[in-house]
This record gives C-alpha cells, structure tokens and sequence, in this order.
C-alpha cells in the first residue's frame, strides 16, 4: 500500500512502535482521522505486528494527540530554534516525549535511542545530536515537566498554563470558561485528558445477553445505562468465561459504543418510543443498532457518507438484526415532505465533549464552529417541518457547547411555537471520565 503524503525514507525507517506511530501521525497531519491514520497503517504493517506492538503504537498516537499542546511547549522550551526542525522530527521527539513522561511500562533508554536512530537514518548525525540532548534534557527534568507550576512559571496567565498542562486547545477552553465557568472547565479539562474508559454494548437479542452482561460485570466491568458495561483504562478483559472478547464481537454478542452515547439514548427515554424512527444522521449506525437490539422499530437511516452508510449492512448482519432502508440524503433536505414517526438526529458537531477519544479533535480550527452551528439549525429546522403532531424527535451532541445544545435549542423553541420541549439532558461536568454528552427530547403539538 502506498501513500503520496509519506515518502519511501520513513516507510524505510526500523520496524518498531514509535515508527508506525511517526506513519499514522502524519496521515493525520494530511487530514485523515485519528482511526483512519491507524487503520492505515496497521493495514501496511499487518504482516509484522503483534499485539503488544500494536497497543503501543495505538497508546503513542492517542497520547501524543491527547498532550500535543504540553509536548509542543516543552520542545519549544528545549530547542534552540524549534521551528528550523524538519516536521517528521519533530513527530519522532513528541512521541517520544509523551513516552518518558506517561508510559512507565516502556524503558526510557529504548525510547532515546530508538528516536535517536530514527532521526540519524533521516537527516543524519548533527540533527541526532541535538535530538539525544533534547531528549537527555525531559528526562533530567522529569519531575518538574509532570507538575503544572513548570507551566504557571512559563506562561503568561494561568489559563493558558492550564491550557498546556491538560493538552486543550486555548480557545476550547475560553469556550468551556465562557459557558461553565472556571470550576467546571478544570473539570472538564482534566477528564479529557486522561485515558477513555472503554465501553461494551450487549446485544439485547441474544439469547444470551443478560448472562454475558452480567460476566461482563463480574470481569471488572461498570453498568452504564440498560446494556452497557465500561471499564477503565487497562482493565477491558481479553475473555469473558474462556470466550475471547474478539469472539463475542464477531458472533454478535457485543459491540463496541461508548457510554455516552449509551447514556444518551436512555437518559431521552427512547426505548419507549413505539412509532417508526428515522434516524437521519445515521453515520455508522452505532445508536441505531442499539435502538434496534431494543425492540425499537428503525425503518430508515441516513446520511450524507457514503463511506459511513456501507457499514450498515454488515453491521446488521453481525448483529442478527433486521436491516433498515439505507439510503444517501442530506437531513438539512430531507427527501419527503412528511414523516409519519419519530427522528433521531445524532447531530454534526465539534465534538468537544469527547476530546480523550477523539484526540484530533484538538487540531480543528474554532473557525469552523460557526459551521457546525449553523448546519445543525438547519438539520433541525427541516426535520420539524417534516415531523408529524404528537410525533417526538431526539437532538443528540457530543459537544459541550452552549451554542451548539442548550442554547440552539432555546431559540429555536423560541421561533417554533408548535415545538414543546419535552426532556433535556446533559452529562455532568464533574463525572471524572464520562465523555461529554447533550440530548433534548421534542414533539410537535
């Protein structure tokens, strides 16, 4: 497999974790998504990895991403002229950094000389040396880069200290000042910086759901909402009752979904809901295959990705679930102009809310949330013209953004006098890893 953004000397570079990981971030420098980039080079590498080296080479890439702004600010404080190395360089000491300051299980005197080598093969002996001393440098001060007065000191406020010790983007975190508060945006700071726990869905249809569910609990696992089990960051099981979990995923029994999401289908009460749903946002379909292992009736999903909407089919198929009509459409330009029954709409946003799992969220730009805002008024303007009286329609965000949820939702009721707000729920900020989550419940009168 070859790719025009990387050239033949890094795909020439020692096999090792901190290598594929050099690979995958650079295909998020092109734009591709954090699970594409790896997905991409796990696919070029399949033959050589095992296990272990693949969870590291997952490990270095969501870190670096998670603490891409703490790393940034410590080269720049140990490098002469920081903007003159080449960005592959830069890469290799960022991942490397992340390494000595986070990953206790990995030797550090690998992880210096392994980025050394690296840098030596692509640009030669000068460059390595200077790469050996940056190095040399975070690890004699170790402990003052782990704690945040290194950055009060070296900062101009204490926003923006805070901003480079939890990895979020400034204006991610003038936006969380702006609509929480100081308190809440610490909190909501801290949670996206850690780890994402990782979560479970059982399928409810299967004969043996309530049995896996409840092993799945006895195995270390959190009950999160009516299927789901969560568990923290390296305690998922590799089997439940001698099953592999790859198994059980394979055979249907469970599916990956994060908690949120879980938490969001149950906190807006839709596994009351008895009328045909569309779900219009469809994307892979993760919420309405939760709907559909429920019992509730999804007759057609949606979207404007191709991509997204192929893995539909096979997804129902895994699942032993009666598939819905699949089909291309904008939901800001429905196809019909009526719905008899409910909409899902798993809005478009900027995810801000699942910053630990989405790590290259952090690299967009707040010059798109203008975007987001106003693509989601007109999603939602044109599903209420279609919806039906006495019919209900669900808004789901995974941002924590006031423009974007609460606030949305406040104006349009405003203009719509034939919208009631039924239900209106958001995750609590000071859940200390929960990922952030809004919901609003409508029907038209």
């Amino acid at each position: 497999m070859s790719n025009p953004f990387i050239s033949k000397k890094i795909l020439s570079l020692p096999f090792s974790a901190s290598n594929i990981a050099l690979h995958s971030l650079l295909l998020v420098d092109n734009g591709l998504t954090v699970q594409q980039s790896l997905s991409s080079v796990f696919s070029r590498y399949k033959s050589l990895l095992n296990q272990k080296t693949l969870n590291l080479t997952t490990e270095l890439v969501y870190g670096y991403l998670r603490t891409e702004p703490r790393i940034d600010f410590i080269l720049s404080f140990f490098l002469k002229k920081p903007s003159s190395i080449p960005r592959q360089m830069h890469l290799l000491l960022g991942l490397s950094v992340y390494s000595l300051l986070f990953l206790n299980n990995v030797k550090q005197y690998s992880t210096v000389y392994t980025a050394v080598d690296s840098v030596r093969f692509l640009y030669g002996a000068r460059l390595a040396g200077v790469a050996n001393a940056v190095l040399r440098s975070v690890q004699r001060n170790f402990d003052l880069l782990k704690h945040i007065d290194f950055y009060n000191k070296n900062s101009c406020s204490q926003i923006d200290a805070l901003s480079l010790f939890y990895g979020i983007p400034l204006w991610v975190v003038k936006n969380w000042l702006d609509d929480y508060g100081f308190d809440n945006c610490c909190s909501l700071m801290q949670r996206s910086f850690l780890r994402p726990w990782r979560c479970f869905r059982v399928n409810a249809l299967h004969p043996d759901a309530k049995l896996i569910y409840n092993q799945l609990l006895d195995s270390g696992g959190i009950s999160i909402a009516s299927w789901g089990v969560a568990f923290a960051p390296g305690s998922m099981p590799v089997e439940v009752n001698r099953i592999p979990i790859a198994q059980l995923h394979s055979d249907g029994v469970i599916s990956y979904q994060s908690a949120g999401s879980q938490i969001a289908l149950h906190m807006l009460h839709l596994d009351r809901w008895a009328q045909p749903v569309w779900d219009v946002c469809a994307g892979f379909g993760g919420k309405t295959f939760a709907l559909l292992e429920q019992g509730i009736p999804v007759r057609v999903c949606t979207d404007i990705s191709l991509s997204r909407l192929s893995a539909l089919p096979l997804e129902c198929r895994r699942l032993h679930l009666t598939q819905p009509v699949v089909s291309l459409a904008d939901a800001s330009h429905p196809p019909i102009s009526r719905w008899y029954g409910h909409i899902l709409v798993d809005a478009p946003c900027s995810g801000l809310g699942v910053l630990a799992r989405r790590p290259d969220i952090r690299r967009r730009s707040n010059n798109l949330l203008g975007n987001y805002v106003a693509s989601q008024k007109s999603i939602l303007s044109a599903c209420l013209s279609i919806l039906q009286p006495g019919m209900q329609l669900a808004y789901i965000t995974c941002t924590l953004r006031k423009q974007e949820n609460d606030s949305l939702i406040k104006s349009l009721l405003y203009k719509k006098t034939d919208i009631q707000l039924l239900f209106q729920w958001q995750t609590p900020h000071d859940h200390p890893w929960l990922e952030g989550m809004y919901g609003v419940l409508l029907a038209k009168k």
